[in-house]
């Protein structure tokens, strides 16, 4: 039986919900990754949410590990949302996630071993690179976009900062710049 470990992520940037959308996953096989894709899956509806980004990380990556012919898999999310309804703790009540969490349900069915488990941020950060790469690159590709959502983007102040900080960051939103800034100006410096 050929075993891998998945990983998937979601967001919904620069505001959530009705940002963009994009999903990431990576899988793994005996601590190596195999294999890695981020895209986006909706922009500017007031249906597109980080929840509804999450899903489709899930259904991408399960829907990739099945035709490549994986028929056990280790899935982690750090949607505790995601996972708890995959898992039948949660009802799923929302009618934009509906349709995605049966894809799921109806995918997890093709294999013949099939787990989810819920990990912190930290331990999915390959994923997460996925998605904010995939993020990132949608925005740089469509400057009609910067204007649009330009009240929650990083200000050019904030930007310079973390320039000077050595971060290059053009696709942040105002409140990860702050945070960010905040936390590298706390780091003593030699």
């Amino acid at each position: 039986m050929r075993c891998i470990q998945l990983f998937f992520d979601g967001a919904c940037e620069p505001v959530n919900p009705g940002g963009i959308g994009t999903y990431g996953f990576a899988a793994f096989d005996g601590g190596r990754e195999i294999y890695g894709e981020g895209g986006v899956v909706c922009f500017g509806e007031r249906w597109c949410t980080n929840n509804y980004a999450e899903y489709a990380g899930l259904v991408k990556a399960l829907e990739w590990a099945l035709a490549g012919g994986f028929d056990c898999v280790s899935v982690f999310g750090d949607s505790q949302l995601v996972v708890r309804q995959m898992l039948g703790l949660y009802a799923v009540r929302a009618p934009n996630l509906r349709p995605l969490y049966e894809r799921a349900v109806e995918l997890s069915r093709g294999f013949r071993r099939f787990s989810i488990s819920w990990v912190p941020r930290g331990e999915n950060s390959r994923a997460d690179f996925y998605s904010k790469r995939a993020y990132c690159d949608f925005l740089k590709s469509r400057p009609d976009l910067r204007e649009r959502y330009g009240k929650w983007l990083a200000t050019e102040r904030q930007l310079e900062l973390l320039r000077r900080l050595g971060v290059e960051a053009e696709c942040l939103s105002k409140a990860e710049a702050s945070r960010l800034i905040k936390s590298r100006r706390r780091i003593p410096r030699s």
